[in-house]
């Protein structure tokens, strides 16, 4: 398997190949078409020179340029270096010129050849050819031609050249490509080493972020970013098992205190009926704490979001305030008022959602002094519901605000009030619920006047 630089080598000389080829090619054949135009520049600005004083019978100048004069059935009549037996006449050639037409051609013969490389050896045989009439009529084929050696001589050295440049030219840029790719790669190179380093049990390392803000470094700050918080889920399992383990030990070892106690005598059926009663209660405690735990693992899976159906939140929330006014006045003299706008209707599930709203009734009534009152509203917002729960209790200190929907977390009064039952799971249930409703829950709150949950849910429009 080629690694990323090889193949990045590869690439970059297989590209630079392609393009060297193609520049190669058209400069070959641009230069080769550029030769060709310019000998029949000459070749016809030669004939230009021949025809007048062939026309009127005459020998013309001097010339460098061998020429010959064909009848229309292609004897020759007159020629300066273009023998016959040597130079063919073609019959294309003579076509054209009947017809008024101007004919080049690049004719190359044995006995052309033969001739051609007796006299300079080792070039190729070839005369280019332009055939022009000459009279009105025509009378006459003029033929002006001229060995293209030169031609194919400087064909030869830009062939010559070019591969040259080729077989240079790719070797050092394959050198370069393999140092430029070594330069990109050294800081993926340190990444790579620096992920080597972290371990699952220490995620405080991280990558090093190269200084260009190119594509390597925003895929080490995206990297970093997932390393925060694959630290934060750990550090909140750590905590989250550690909080299970000291609530789950505290129950375990009250029930086995009690079972021992109840074995070191003879009890009584009384004293053995009150033993098991508080053994129920410590059970009961641990199977709630349990109950809670899975549920959390069930939203952390995103597990919540199944069988959802549009439901209607104004009865459900009557529904609750008047189960819980009578608990609330008779235990804690409580007032549990309302302010519930109808028509509420949201999709969920019921049973989640009366978990939620019973869970912050039960924080109301749990903070509330006896005498307080605690008030729930619901209403449109923007085609959200927003569910409001308040209450007249001693509030939320501002350092326990941002923690109060942590899994656990109590508060000061909370963990000094003797309160066993309470584990600090209720309200990270709500917000989990909350959030499997794609909605959000907030808290405000002040010392010494109370708080207000509020639970922002999409709602649904009823067709009539």
């Amino acid at each position: 398997m080629l690694s990323i630089r090889q193949r990045l080598t590869l690439w970059y000389t297989a590209v630079l190949m392609v393009m060297l080829i193609a520049f190669a090619t058209v400069i070959f054949f641009g230069g080769a078409w550029q030769l060709q135009r310019s000998t029949d520049q000459e070749l016809l600005q030669t004939a230009l020179l021949l025809t007048p004083p062939l026309q009127r019978g005459e020998d013309p100048l001097a010339v460098d340029t061998s020429y010959r004069v064909l009848t229309l059935d292609g004897q020759v009549i007159r020629n300066a270096g273009l023998p016959v037996r040597r130079v063919p006449v073609e019959p294309a050639a003579l076509a054209a010129a009947r017809q008024g037409r101007t004919h080049r051609a690049t004719i190359r013969a044995a006995p052309l050849a033969a001739a051609i490389e007796e006299r300079q050896p080792g070039l190729a045989a070839a005369v280019r050819v332009i055939t022009v009439p000459l009279g009105n009529g025509p009378v006459y084929i003029l033929q002006v031609g001229k060995a293209e050696t030169d031609v194919i001589r400087l064909r030869g050295l830009l062939l010559t050249t070019l591969l040259i440049a080729l077989a240079v030219g790719l070797p050092i840029a394959a050198l370069g490509g393999w140092w430029l790719a070594g330069r990109v790669l050294n800081p993926m190179r340190a990444m790579t080493a620096a992920a080597q380093q972290i371990e699952a049990h220490d995620l405080a390392e991280r990558l090093p972020v190269p200084p260009h803000n190119d594509e390597l470094g925003q895929l080490a700050t995206t990297f970093n970013g997932l390393l925060d918080r694959l630290q934060a889920a750990f550090q909140r399992e750590r905590r989250f098992i550690a909080d299970v383990s000291h609530d789950l030990r505290t129950p375990l070892a009250l029930m086995k205190s009690t079972i021992g106690v109840a074995l070191n005598r003879p009890r009584s059926a009384g004293e053995l009926q009150a033993t098991l009663g508080e053994l129920d209660g410590q059970i009961n405690r641990v199977s709630s704490l349990l109950e809670a735990t899975l549920f959390l693992s069930r939203a952390d899976a995103d597990r919540l979001a199944q069988g959802y159906a549009p439901l209607d939140l104004s009865e459900l929330l009557t529904d609750l305030v008047e189960t819980t006014a009578p608990c609330a006045a008779e235990e804690h003299s409580q007032e549990l008022t309302s302010d519930i706008a109808p028509g509420l209707y949201v999709t969920g599930d019921r049973d989640q959602l009366t978990r939620l709203f019973l869970n912050l009734l039960d924080n109301a009534m749990r903070y509330t002094p006896d005498g307080g009152t605690i008030r729930v509203g619901g209403q449109t917002s923007d085609g959200r519901v927003v569910v409001e729960v308040a209450d007249t209790g001693a509030g939320i200190a501002v350092a326990d605000l941002p923690h109060v929907f942590d899994r656990f977390y109590r508060g000061d009064k909370a963990r000094t009030g003797g309160d066993r039952d309470h584990h600090g799971l209720g309200l990270a249930i709500a917000q989990a619920i909350a959030h499997a409703h794609r909605g959000e829950i907030a808290v405000r709150s002040e010392l010494g006047k109370g708080s207000t949950f509020m639970v922002t849910l999409p709602g649904v429009v009823r067709s009539a």
